[in-house]
């Protein structure tokens, strides 16, 4: 199982790392020594085995902050997740995807010149995927174009303890650094995001992954898209001053793994990703 999923893992990165961004468009540039660089960057987070009811350390390294970008490739999504193929919301002439990649390439580029591991992921999660922090960024959509507003949801099931902490963090410091007022309800499919259920899908987080999910704002509503789209550093500073503040208190002491889950059984979310 293991030299499968660190395969998996493999072949994940070298489809997925080293794009470039223009014009719309995404252009391949891998060398044989980039390759080499992230076989052995994700070998350690694969080292050991997931056993329910077990005490997890977390793996020594530096701290490891995701990133998704929703909607993002959205067309490869594996087929117990093919659901999510081609969704996402438009607004003001931008799909949903480019804008969430934009605010997941500024954030990232703050998070690593602050000396953090950042790994931009598209739709589809590698299979039991381990970071300290993972955060899923998406814009929101509505028939009215005055709806306006950001939310932030943790897991309704968070194996860590943690997430909900770092979801107050994410909603406080986003509301700040970009002045969008905050929307005052939360769905069920944020809470039940499919990247947070690892009891179902074999591509999800590993439950001791701290994940969250932000919509930043509303692409169909001009006031949020001048932040969302047209001022993207604001967005990018709200969430990166958040996964900083919450990985400061972050316990790095061992812990122990969820009791055994059930078998995964195939089932495919739904457009909505839950």
């Amino acid at each position: 199982m293991k030299a499968t999923l660190l395969f998996s893992l493999a072949a994940f990165a070298v489809g997925s790392a080293a794009f470039s961004y223009q014009d719309g468009f995404f252009d391949q540039d891998l060398t044989a020594d980039a390759t080499a660089a992230i076989a052995e960057a994700i070998t350690p987070l694969v080292s050991d085995p997931l056993v329910a009811g077990t005490p997890w350390t977390r793996p020594e390294g530096p701290l490891r902050v995701a990133l998704q970008a929703g909607h993002w490739k959205a067309a490869e999504a594996p087929d117990e997740q093919a659901g999510l193929r081609g969704n996402g919301t438009r607004g003001g002439g931008k799909a949903e995807w480019e804008v969430n990649f934009e605010i997941a390439e500024k954030t990232a580029a703050i998070m690593r010149e602050q000396g953090f591991v950042v790994d931009i992921l598209p739709t589809t999660i590698p299979p039991d995927y381990w970071s300290d922090v993972f955060v899923a960024i998406h814009a929101d959509g509505h028939p009215s174009t005055s709806v306006s507003g950001y939310r932030v949801a943790a897991p309704r099931r968070d194996a860590t303890g943690r997430a909900a902490e770092f979801a107050r963090i994410l909603e406080e410091r986003y509301g700040e650094a970009t002045g969008i007022r905050l929307y005052p309800e939360l769905t069920r499919r944020m809470q039940g995001y499919y990247a947070f259920n690892y009891r179902r899908y074999q591509h999800a987080l590993h439950p001791m992954t701290v994940g969250v999910i932000i919509e930043t704002g509303f692409l169909t509503n001009p006031g949020d898209r001048r932040i969302i789209v047209d001022a993207q550093e604001r967005s990018a500073k709200g969430i990166a001053e958040a996964v900083t503040l919450f990985l400061k208190t972050m316990p790095l002491e061992p812990r122990v793994i969820p009791p055994p889950y059930p078998e995964r059984q195939a089932r495919r979310p739904n457009r909505n990703g839950t």
